[in-house]
């Protein structure tokens, strides 16, 4: 594996490592579109400042593109964002040691 692939999957896992950015990406993906009041709103105690900063994250790692609508900002999935992650959890699923 090529450095820059090791580079690749160290951003997209960091960035799902968190449970309320994993969950936010999961409200995305559900709903595209969604406008950063309306994620905070998914997440009890969040305020718009961190849902802003958690999707900063998921922009980085290219799992999630923001596209401003007046005021507003909509968030949208990137289609095959994980599929780097994916390629890679697949490769080690070679034979296992019994449990």
């Amino acid at each position: 594996m090529v450095r820059a692939d090791r580079e690749i999957l160290d951003v997209l896992f960091g960035a799902v490592s968190d449970r309320t950015r994993r969950h936010l990406f999961e409200r995305v993906a559900e709903r595209p579109g969604m406008t950063t009041g309306e994620l905070a709103g998914t997440v009890t105690g969040l305020t718009r400042y961190a849902v802003m900063k958690h999707l900063e994250v998921l922009r980085r790692a290219g799992l999630v593109q923001t596209l401003p609508e007046g005021r507003r900002r909509r968030h949208y999935g990137v289609e095959r964002a994980l599929e780097p992650a994916r390629e890679w959890l697949e490769s080690q699923a070679g034979p296992l040691a019994p449990s």
